[in-house]
């Protein structure tokens, strides 16, 4: 990935994040209700830093903004973000920490600098 990708949110990002956020959303709401203890879960292992320079939120972020908002996903939502780059990863926990809310959700969002493998494969099943 180009270390410029995080400068400014291009054209085909905002669709991606669009269509995950819409998407992830309906599913959620169906899947919750029907899943053990009403916990789902939302991976990503490539999240980024959450921002773009331009300010415009990421997927990571999203998410979280809309699980904030719905009484579902507040009480069942269980994240696990991932980034290889430290620095990334460092400045999406610092993103997270600052969203207005975030200490309401049931389950605090989990950042992680990793290489993706067994290792965080494993992590992530555990859960």
């Amino acid at each position: 990935m180009s270390k410029h990708f995080f400068e400014q949110r291009s054209e085909q990002s905002t669709v991606k994040a669009q269509i995950v956020d819409k998407y992830y959303r309906a599913w959620a709401k169906i899947m919750a209700p029907r899943s053990r203890g009403g916990k789902i879960a939302y991976v990503d292992l490539f999240s980024g830093p959450g921002r773009y320079k331009d300010g415009s939120a990421s997927v990571p972020l999203l998410i979280l903004e809309n699980a904030i908002n719905d009484p579902v996903l507040k009480n069942g939502l269980v994240t696990i973000f991932n980034d290889y780059d430290e620095n990334n990863s460092r400045t999406l926990q610092d993103e997270i920490d600052t969203l207005p809310g975030i200490a309401t959700l049931k389950f605090k969002p989990v950042v992680n600098n990793e290489i993706v493998g067994q290792q965080i494969i494993d992590f992530c099943l555990s859960g």
